[in-house]
């Protein structure tokens, strides 16, 4: 596991838990993927206008941006998320219009991230329920879902993607670029490790979407759940 910062993880969670948090906030959640040594799309938490504009010249355009707050957690669904920003001026108004709109919703900040270029939306995610349990992975395309026992294999991991029924989507179906297959299996050994080592902490994981292109597989959006004892 080299690389994996144990403690820094390990603080993320503390931090959830310490301020009665039942679930991590999406930057939280993706510096534990960072930490855990799965790439996602670059990004910076910015608290005032000027580092979100800081933000966005360091990352670069287009880009995504999102309210982080306990209180919004399916922040499309409250208008919580602002996509396809070309420009400073946007940034910077996009960061005021959340700020004025959630203003009562405790916002730790707003992450200003880069967009990632379309391609096949896929989730991966964890579960320790009584079916699996001390943890199950899966894997999701168009509402086609295959388990897996955590930790997982790359052969039994390989194994669940051919499992999935929408074969023609992964392989490239109309011009979708093609999902790379030892690239997905190796995420969901990835994350099944993940969710194994820290399974007295870590219920549930959400990994929603992972979207796969030409360039790449990127974890775009992170939910990890607390185990409720804790």
């Amino acid at each position: 596991m080299g690389g994996t910062d144990v403690d820094e993880i390990e603080a993320l969670f503390e931090k959830a838990k310490r301020e009665g948090r039942g679930a991590l906030l999406e930057h939280e959640a993706k510096r534990v993927l960072v930490e855990w040594g799965v790439d996602v799309p670059p990004s910076r938490l910015a608290q005032s206008e000027e580092e979100a504009e800081a933000a966005a010249e360091e990352i670069g355009f287009p880009l995504v941006m999102k309210v982080m707050s306990p209180r919004v957690l399916h922040k499309t669904d409250v208008g919580a998320v602002a996509i396809g920003l070309q420009t400073v001026d946007q940034v910077r108004a996009t960061y005021a219009y959340f700020m004025e709109r959630f203003a009562d919703a405790e916002v730790e900040g707003v992450l200003v991230e880069k967009r990632v270029k379309d391609g096949v939306e896929l989730i991966i995610g964890t579960k320790i329920d009584q079916t699996f349990g001390p943890g199950g992975i899966f894997v999701e395309a168009m509402m086609d879902v295959v388990f897996r026992m955590c930790p997982t294999t790359k052969q039994l991991a390989l194994s669940a993607i051919d499992d999935i029924r929408y074969q023609k989507l992964l392989d490239g179906l109309r011009g979708i670029p093609k999902v790379d297959r030892d690239a997905l299996a190796e995420l969901m050994v990835r994350i099944s490790e993940l969710a194994w080592e820290h399974r007295e902490r870590l219920g549930e994981m959400d990994i929603n979407p992972v979207i796969a292109n030409e360039e790449g597989l990127f974890p775009v959006d992170a939910r990890m759940i607390l185990r409720k004892h804790l």
